[in-house]
């Protein structure tokens, strides 16, 4: 069979027209790494890719970052914006890294995914931690070079960066070839890639006020579509029958962040005996490299669930009474977005203290209680826990104020700022609705 090619692909044959040729230094990218390509000139996709073919094509934005889900989930909530805007899902495309848990949360998202071979410093002291380590030059220049390859294949109008190692590559090809870059920055204190990037970004799409970031611009937090419209009292009904939760229980939600808590887990097990005969139930999202744990002993009258990743975080969140949380970006950000009452307690070995910082944009205001490890350990948190079951006023209070801390959260800045940075028009300030 005989193929033909088409505008956007090269000739097969070994003679090629002056329009018929690929750029030059994608050429160097093809021979340096002729494994990624195929005989068409088109890069193959990465193993677990939803990209089928990256063919020659202009795109309208590229999101990068990744490495934790952290940082992959508002890479997916901003690609959600994207398409409410109006922009056609094949005009965006993700860049991440393919040593995160990258591929696993994008499999069943739409947009076009793109993995490269960064990978991030490993500051364990193992054999295989210090292997790595010394391929990490060798896997940062392959990234970069292909993301260049990448950046000249879409020609983006913006690329828009969420931070960690992942974001590295596509963000210094960005800047390279002088394409617009906005940096998402949703903690309290930047983590050092985003510093780094945003010394020459376009912008600094920041969540909270006073950021030190040049060029910021206040556009809130990047939150998952599903739970920016959620109605928690409206949806209370249905998601707790989805999770199997009767309608009358207390149900109290403990999560320990993407990677799960060893602290937090065990005071579960103080939570569980506290609350028997309360004909409670307590929603244990472990982490999936403890959900092999051993079970805690579960008393009469208390319903235990555990599970290692929960994606039915909308149910989750229309279903509990009060959460206990450690006070990652993502998750602050989706407590003040659909407004529930939250015990925060900030993982202490958090770069820069940002955890607590976090966490203090809710306590402060009177939309979250913190506290520390140490109250797990010495049951104060349990006790706070229970205190807040039983004072259901409080809990309301607590809800509405970090929904109200949250209208920033729900409002359509963020991509307000990406289409001005694509288009050059935005200025220092704050956008909103």
């Amino acid at each position: 069979m005989v193929r033909r090619s088409g505008i956007s692909q090269c000739r097969r044959s070994s003679g090629r027209t002056a329009d018929d040729r690929i750029n030059s230094s994608f050429l160097v990218v093809r021979r340096l790494f002729s494994d990624r390509f195929d005989g068409s000139g088109r890069i193959i996709v990465e193993r677990g890719s939803r990209c089928k073919d990256f063919a020659l094509t202009v795109v309208y934005a590229v999101v990068t970052g990744g490495g934790t889900s952290g940082h992959v989930i508002p890479a997916i909530a901003i690609c959600e914006l994207l398409v409410e805007a109006g922009h056609p899902v094949s005009d965006i495309r993700y860049v991440g890294s393919r040593r995160g848990v990258e591929q696993e949360l994008m499999r069943s998202f739409e947009v076009a995914a793109e993995y490269l071979p960064i990978s991030g410093l490993q500051r364990s002291w193992t054999i295989r931690g210090m292997a790595r380590n010394v391929l990490l030059p060798w896997r940062l220049l392959r990234s970069r070079i292909l993301a260049r390859g990448l950046l000249k294949l879409w020609s983006p109008g913006v690329v828009v960066s969420v931070g960690g190692y992942a974001s590295e590559p596509m963000s210094r090809a960005a800047l390279a070839a002088h394409v617009p870059l906005v940096c998402v920055s949703y903690d309290r204190i930047p983590g050092l890639a985003t510093r780094r990037q945003a010394k020459r970004a376009t912008i600094s799409a920041v969540a909270f006020e006073g950021s030190s970031l040049p060029r910021s611009v206040l556009t809130g937090a990047p939150v998952r579509e599903q739970l920016r419209g959620l109605d928690v009292s409206a949806s209370r009904a249905l998601s707790r029958s989805m999770l199997g939760i009767s309608l009358d229980a207390r149900m109290v939600v403990v999560m320990g962040g993407s990677l799960g808590s060893g602290v937090l887990n065990s005071m579960v097990a103080d939570l569980l005996l506290e609350m028997a005969g309360t004909q409670s139930v307590v929603y244990h999202i472990c982490g999936q490299r403890f959900a092999r744990d051993s079970m805690p002993h579960i008393p009469a009258g208390v319903q235990y669930v555990r599970v290692g990743y929960e994606d039915r975080m909308a149910d989750v969140y229309s279903a509990l009474d009060v959460l206990v949380s450690r006070a990652g970006a993502s998750s602050v950000a989706e407590i003040a977005t659909v407004g529930v009452a939250a015990v925060l307690i900030p993982w202490p070995d958090a770069a820069d203290g940002h955890q607590e910082l976090n966490a203090r944009w809710l306590t402060d205001a009177g939309a979250g209680i913190l506290m520390d490890d140490a109250a797990c350990v010495d049951g104060r948190a349990v006790a706070q826990v229970t205190q807040l079951l039983a004072d259901s006023d409080r809990v309301s209070i607590m809800a509405r104020t970090a929904y109200q801390l949250g209208a920033i959260h729900r409002s359509t800045a963020l991509v307000k700022a990406i289409e001005g940075a694509a288009h050059a028009t935005v200025a220092r300030g704050t956008m909103d609705d």
